[in-house]
């Protein structure tokens, strides 16, 4: 195959170099238009992310360069090959989390194990990755063409270019302070620079990341991750008190009726409320469900919102084990897998075990329930011989009456489920098929494995009537977040939350309106009368003065209290 003549006019390293370049662009724009940033945008983000761009190929080009012994051609093809890998890789994670990989991420390589997660990857080809098909194809076009510029003569442009583009970005930033008036302080100018370039903004990750780059971003990762935990300050252990003993419970008059009760938490996957009473095809997508939420002993709240951050279903149990919120630059799992936690587990005080449909090294499973407290963990391992394969809910809820069976009462167990995982491009419940064109497939196959879920919930319940269990157990369902991907044609993000087992009139007494995850641990604490300084940083549904606003300062503290491991010591 002949090198087009044209090509053979420009040097091939500079067009290698480009190229690494626009594989990063791809990258950062794609997910700046899927899933946005995170705060607002204006001008100079964009000119600090060409600045980003430009580093991070700069300085993977001088890396290789040295590693090479000076061979241009060889360095380029490196810092190509680590560009297309990162860029390509960014976007597959993009659509199942819908940020940047991160550190941390990257840490729980336990998640790529699972088979749903393949399967995922295997159903998500988008127009987008041909892109990546044609980067290899011009990339080895590129490689035929021979260097007509000395080996030292490209690191020394590469270097003056990129002192350019600082150039540039910093009279961006100084143009931008110039042209709003209420900005024009050197002072702030300084913190503007200091605070893209050096701090870099940790609570927003994706903003962080399209400002700085990847290598900026994870070499503070890495330097933080270094340093182990957080040493607080006296200034913040006080805030932190503060926060602990503002957030008080009214101890509830029923903690006697539900002391010697089981409590049964069910975790459900992508749960999201707007199903609640939905028909299709005149049949109800969750008629077990629905049965249950119009019950006199069941208090339901379907204004629920999400505060998971990084983490996904991860950050959903940290939040309704731990009860605090989740970090907001790193998955959570990553730094709280050696923390000290007081877990739910723990605070109630009895046999506890936690039932999951995958491995034990998927969001760190096994650590995170040390951690929590409970006493035991089960598996798809542990459902049949030598099963290794994620569970389906039918499989998930048969575990899990198992152990009910065996369990000496009363005991704490939380199941999750997790067939209601995307993605959702097949109908699994032919007892529930869905024909209606006006209907996007996405929303068709969800609405589908919602039935199919109700009927596994159905069968759960039966087998606690029938063993004697229901009456004796106070029954939590709740999601662990939305699906993020798309909303459906705008049908909400707001999660269900029920509480099966509650007597009217404490039923008529909880709150109704809108409310958080975080809540979910302190109205259990506060239900069940358990006595201690620590009641979670939630608000307790019962609370007569119950507010659903989240202050700032209570995801400040959350975060102290994770890195710093404040709870080790106080």
């Amino acid at each position: 195959m002949k090198t087009p003549r044209v090509l053979n006019l420009i040097n091939p390293v500079w067009l290698i170099l480009g190229l690494c370049g626009l594989n990063l662009f791809v990258m950062h724009y794609y997910i700046l238009f899927s899933y946005g940033l995170e705060g607002e945008y204006d001008i100079t983000q964009f000119i600090d992310n060409l600045l980003g761009i430009c580093f991070d190929v700069s300085v993977l080009y001088l890396a290789f360069f040295l590693l090479s012994l000076r061979r241009n051609m060889a360095a380029v093809s490196m810092c190509f090959v680590v560009t297309w890998l990162w860029s390509f890789s960014n976007i597959i994670y993009s659509r199942f989390f819908f940020h940047y990989l991160s550190l941390s991420a990257i840490s729980q390589g336990g998640v790529l194990t699972d088979s749903l997660i393949l399967r995922c990857i295997a159903n998500c080809f988008q127009p987008i990755d041909l892109y990546y098909l044609f980067a290899v194809l011009l990339y080895a076009i590129l490689l035929r063409m021979k260097p007509t510029a000395m080996p030292l003569h490209v690191p020394r442009k590469v270097l003056a270019l990129l002192c350019i583009m600082m150039v540039i970005d910093i009279l961006g930033h100084m143009s931008y302070c110039i042209y709003i008036p209420q900005f024009r302080y050197v002072s702030y100018f300084n913190h503007r620079i200091y605070a893209r370039h050096l701090r870099g903004n940790r609570a927003l990750l994706s903003e962080r990341y399209f400002c700085l780059g990847g290598l900026r971003t994870i070499g503070t990762d890495m330097v933080i991750s270094l340093q182990g935990r957080m040493e607080l300050t006296d200034e913040q252990l006080a805030e932190c008190k503060a926060v602990i003993s503002q957030n008080q419970i009214g101890m509830s008059d029923t903690a006697e009726a539900f002391s010697c009760r089981n409590i049964i938490f069910i975790l459900v996957e992508s749960y999201m409320s707007f199903t609640s009473d939905m028909r299709v095809c005149g049949k109800e997508v969750t008629p077990f469900l629905n049965s249950l939420k119009h019950s006199d002993t069941v208090y339901y709240n379907g204004r629920m919102r999400e505060n998971v951050t990084l983490g996904e279903s991860s950050d959903g149990q940290f939040i309704y084990m731990a009860g605090l919120l989740p970090l907001r630059s790193e998955v959570t799992v990553s730094i709280a897998s050696d923390r000290t936690l007081h877990g739910l587990p723990k605070m109630l005080g009895r046999e506890s075990r936690m039932v999951i449909p995958s491995l034990a090294s998927v969001w760190q499973q096994d650590g995170m329930c040390r951690q929590y407290g409970f006493d035991s963990l089960y598996t798809s391992n542990d459902y049949g011989d030598g099963h290794t394969n994620t569970l389906n809910d039918e499989q998930v809820l048969q575990l899990a009456m198992q152990k009910d069976r065996a369990s000496r009462q009363p005991f704490f167990s939380v199941v999750l489920t997790m067939s209601m995982h995307s993605p959702y491009i097949e109908q699994i419940d032919p007892s529930f098929p869905i024909s209606d064109p006006s209907m996007p497939n996405d929303l068709v196959c969800y609405l589908n494995v919602c039935h199919y879920t109700d009927r596994q919930l159905e069968r759960y319940f039966e087998h606690l009537r029938r063993t004697g269990l229901y009456d004796n157990s106070l029954i939590v369902i709740a999601a662990d977040h939305p699906v993020h991907v798309t909303d459906f044609g705008g049908m909400g993000k707001e999660i269900p939350f029920y509480l099966v087992n509650i007597p009217r009139d404490l039923r008529a007494r909880m709150w109704k309106g809108e409310c958080n995850q975080i809540d979910v641990y302190t109205t259990l604490l506060d239900l069940l009368g358990v006595k201690s300084d620590w009641h979670g940083l939630g608000r307790s549904l019962l609370s007569p003065d119950y507010s659903s606003s989240i202050a700032p300062k209570k995801w400040d503290v959350s975060e102290w209290i994770i890195r710093g491991d404040y709870f080790l010591q106080h």
